[in-house]
C-alpha cells in the first residue's frame, strides 16, 4: 500500500492509506486496487472516495479500474462500485472495470452487475473499450 495521511472518518481521526495508483495512458486514467481484499468498512470507504475524487476536476472522462490484485472483494465494495457508477455518469465519463479475478466475477454475476458495468479481462483490453 502507499502513502498515508491523517483525515477524518465518521467523527474519528484516522491515518487514511492510498488505496490506488493513477497513471494515464491517452486519455484514459487507470486506477489499479492496491489492496488484495476490499472487505473492510475502512479501506472501501478510503478506496471509493478516492476513485470518485478522480472525477472532481473534470479532466477524467475514461476511467478504467483495475482490479488485478485484488482477491476478494465485498458486498460493501460492490456498493461502492455502484456509488462510482453514478458519479461517472454525473460526470459524464465512461467507466471500464478490468482484471476481475474468475471468483470475484462469480458475485458480479449473481448479483447481474455484469450488466451494468463494462468488464475487460485486462488492461489493454479495458482502454481499447473505450475505443468503441
Amino acid at each position: 500500500m502507499g502513502e498515508q495521511e491523517l483525515k477524518r472518518f465518521n467523527g474519528e481521526w484516522r491515518i487514511m492509506t492510498q488505496r490506488i495508483d493513477v497513471k494515464k495512458v491517452a486519455d484514459v486514467t487507470i486506477a489499479t486496487t492496491l489492496d488484495m481484499k476490499l472487505n473492510d468498512d475502512m479501506s472501501i470507504q478510503e478506496w471509493g472516495d478516492q476513485l470518485i475524487a478522480l472525477f472532481d476536476d473534470g479532466t477524467c472522462t475514461k476511467l478504467l479500474v483495475s482490479f488485478e490484485r485484488v482477491l476478494f472483494m465485498s458486498s460493501s465494495a460492490l456498493r461502492a462500485l455502484i456509488t462510482l457508477n453514478k458519479k461517472a455518469k454525473e460526470a459524464k465519463a465512461s467507466l471500464v472495470l478490468c482484471g476481475i479475478d474468475d471468483n470475484i466475477m462469480e458475485a458480479f454475476r449473481i448479483t447481474r452487475l455484469d450488466n451494468v458495468f463494462q468488464i475487460k479481462k485486462n488492461e489493454d483490453e479495458g482502454i481499447r473499450a473505450f475505443d468503441k
